[in-house]
Parts: C-alpha cells; structure tokens; sequence
C-alpha cells in the first residue's frame, strides 16, 4: 500500500521540490521539523496558532481575494522577511490590521504572516547552514491572555486555580515578549486594569525597543489605544508600524 504524501498537510509544500513526491511521506525529516511526527506538533505547533490557522499561507487563504489591495502589499512585506538574517540591516516594520466589522480575515491573514516567517526561518537558516529555531514565531490571544490575568488576580480565588492561571500567563507573556515574530491577535477589544496594562506594555515596549516585527489585529483603529490604554503604549504600538485597514462584511462561515 502506497503512503499517502504530507503535500496537503505541510507549510513547505509550496516551496518543497519533492511535494507530492514517494518522498513526500510522514518519514520526511523537514515535515517532521515543521510538524512534529503527527502533523500536529514541531515548530507550527509550538506557534500556538489555533488548529484552523496552521496550514493557512498567504497563497491559499480566502482573505486574498476579498482584500487584494492589502494583500499586494503584503506580498511586499513578506519579501522583507529575509532580512532577519542580516544584522545591521534596515529595521523590519510591524503591522496593525484592523477593521470596524469582526469576521473580515484579520486574524486568518495574521496567521498567514506568521506561517510566511516560519517557512521563511526554517529554509533561510538551513540555506545558511544555521539550525532554525524551535519557536522562531508565536501567536498570542490577547483575550484568552486577559482572561488568564483575571484568573489570578480576581479576590477570593483559590491558590490551586490562581497558579493553574499564573504559570500559563507569566509564560506566554515571555514568550510574547521574545519571540523574533509575534502576533498580537485581537489587540484592545476589552478595557484593562492598571496591573495587566503594564504587562502588555512590557512586550510591545521591550518589542519596539529591540525591533522585533509584531503583527497586531483589532476592531479599533490604532488611535484608539491611547483611550483603551493610554498615550504612551499608542505611541509605541505606532512606532514604525504599518497600517491597514480591512473593508467589507464579516465572511465568517462562508468558507
């Protein structure tokens, strides 16, 4: 019985000479890199993308089609990724994707940024005989992040359930902080309290301060977080930082 190839199920396959190929199999050493054994794990894994954005690229995701202003610029973009190898080079911009309407593909283009820098770290670093890093990119919820805090910091909560929310919080802030390429999804939906405010201007300050590309999505504009936060963090989040705006109606469920 043949094995059935990674093609489908691997990032590389659009850059990948044996896609599709007898060599294209669940053995193949840069799938199991890039995957893990099961097609779950390995370096997209470790991203913390959600499952339904792991195998989303620029090329492939329905986004393109509905913003194709946007995305021609953002084809320009990626291009400039390869400057991650090259120190003294011109500083890498961020990107704040936004859009009044929820449901317009912030977030599955984010992820298609953030799966671009991985292809881009895994193949670069091997054309230069680097090994890649095992968490080069990292999405981060910033809601799911928020609720962490309350989980720990809300009166009355037991010390089991406040560690249970603690480890995870304090550890996906590091990694936010960090990580060469990170994702800041769904940026100022919520009001904050003084304490959590300043851990988010921890990463996006230690971020702007070592010129670490960071890709946020929001359903506010950018000028609107020096209210949800305050002045200084907008001032930050602006800081060599793109714009762009996502138009139309939410395409959620019509995949």
């Amino acid at each position: 019985m043949a094995q059935q190839t990674n093609e489908k199920r691997c990032m590389l396959a659009q850059t990948c000479k044996l896609a599709g190929s007898t060599a294209c199999v669940n053995t193949c050493g840069s799938f199991i890199a890039m995957h893990g054994l099961t097609g779950a794990g390995g370096r997209a894994g470790a991203a913390g993308l959600p499952a339904e954005y792991r195998l989303i690229t620029l090329e492939n995701t329905p986004v393109r089609e509905s913003q194709p202003k946007i995305y021609a610029l953002l084809d320009d973009y990626v291009a400039t990724f390869e400057r991650q190898f090259d120190e003294g080079e011109e500083r890498m911009k961020s990107l704040y994707l936004h859009s009044t309407e929820p449901g317009t593909g912030k977030t599955t283009t984010a992820s298609a940024l953030l799966n671009a820098w991985l292809v881009a770290h895994y193949i670069g670093s091997l054309k230069r005989g680097k090994q890649p890093l095992q968490q080069p990119s990292y999405f981060l919820d910033v809601n799911a992040w928020q609720e962490l805090y309350t989980g720990f910091t809300r009166p009355n909560i037991p010390q089991d359930i406040a560690e249970q929310n603690s480890r995870p919080y304090y550890r996906q802030l590091e990694l936010a902080k960090r990580t060469p390429f990170v994702v800041l999804d769904d940026i100022g939906v919520r009001g904050a309290t003084d304490g959590f405010r300043g851990d988010l201007h921890t990463i996006i300050n230690y971020r702007c301060a070592n010129g670490l590309p960071t890709v946020y999505t929001s359903n506010l504009a950018l000028e609107e977080m020096a209210r949800v936060f305050d002045a200084r963090l907008y001032d930050r989040m602006r800081d060599q930082c793109g714009v762009l705006a996502f138009g139309g109606q939410s395409k959620r469920g019509r995949r």
